[in-house]
Parts: structure tokens; C-alpha cells; sequence
């Protein structure tokens, strides 16, 4: 689709957001994301019926917990899993609440619902459900940080692959 151009009318679009992907993505450019803009871009962009928000939950953090429920605002769906926290050799501790199982049920759960689906991300645990989509004759869009995305799913032949930097200036979000 060129830009600027209308989705087709008949195109049911899903988005499928892996939260530390892009978090993490834009960080190490800089910037940070300004999900009021993304969730604005990708409704207008690609007419998105379903957008959905993949992250860990710290149940302790009331900025956290604050910042989620502006997201449900917005319109975000929110698929939240709780923090773990796990203990290295070396004494220090990781949090991590691994949500790429969830993502991937969604995403296969709803495959009937959508014929396009874009997928904010660029983990290569993906590179199977990406490849099972394109097979099922879906459009497949994936928006990530080209350094921090999978060579394979660069090189998917029917795979959109856009760089996330190119839409920093629509999406950033800027201090008030």
C-alpha cells in the first residue's frame, strides 16, 4: 500500500505489540514512544480493529499500574503477566515476565478475525508464527528496531519490515 493511502475496505487489521520489544527498541535509540501516538498511528495507518498490548505487571509499581490504565483508556488491550524475578550468579537480580507465549496465542486465536496483522516486534522466537501467517495468506507487517530485529524476519519475502526510527518523529514521545 503507498503511503498516505486508505486501507482496503474490506482489510480487518490486528495489532499484536510486544511492550519490552519496542520499549527496549526505542531506549537504545534515544527516544521513548508515546502510546497515544502509536495507538493514533496505527488506527489511522493501517485502520487497526484490535490493538493489543503485551507487557509484565508489577503489581507493586503504582506508576506502572497507572500508566497501564491510561492504556486501557486509550484503547489499548491490555494482556498484562505478572513479574517474576529471578536470581543470577552473580548475585543480581532480572525481572522478566516473558509474554511472547501470549502473544503468540492471541495472534493464533483470533487468526480468523483479521487478514492483516502487524506485529511491533523483532524477536526471531516469531519468525514460525510470522511464517504461518504468510502461509495462511495474511498481509504481515512488522514494526521494530532494525538492530535489534532477527535477520530472518528482515529477509521474510512477504513481510513488510518497517524500521521503527522512521516514524520516531510521529510517535516519539516529547517531554511538556
Amino acid at each position: 500500500m503507498k503511503k498516505g493511502a486508505t486501507p482496503h475496505k474490506n482489510s480487518i487489521t490486528y495489532a499484536f505489540i510486544d511492550a519490552s520489544n519496542i520499549i527496549y527498541g526505542t531506549r537504545d535509540e534515544g527516544w521513548k514512544v508515546d502510546f497515544k501516538k502509536l495507538y493514533k498511528y496505527l488506527s489511522e495507518r493501517y485502520n487497526c480493529k484490535k490493538i493489543y498490548y503485551f507487557a509484565g505487571l508489577d503489581s507493586k509499581n503504582i506508576k506502572q499500574i497507572n500508566f497501564y490504565k491510561l492504556l486501557s483508556k486509550i484503547g489499548y488491550e491490555l494482556i498484562l503477566k505478572p513479574v517474576k524475578i529471578y536470581l543470577q550468579p552473580d548475585g543480581s537480580k532480572v525481572r522478566k515476565a516473558n509474554c511472547d507465549v501470549d502473544l503468540t496465542f492471541y495472534a493464533m486465536r483470533d487468526k480468523e478475525l483479521f487478514n492483516k496483522c502487524i506485529f511491533l516486534t523483532g524477536d526471531g522466537d516469531f519468525l514460525i508464527l510470522l511464517n504461518y501467517f504468510i502461509e495462511l495468506n495474511k498481509e504481515v507487517v512488522v514494526i521494530a528496531n532494525s538492530r535489534r530485529t532477527a535477520k530472518e524476519i528482515k529477509t521474510i519475502k512477504k513481510v513488510q519490515f518497517n524500521n521503527l526510527s522512521v516514524l520516531k518523529e510521529t510517535i516519539k514521545f516529547a517531554k511538556k
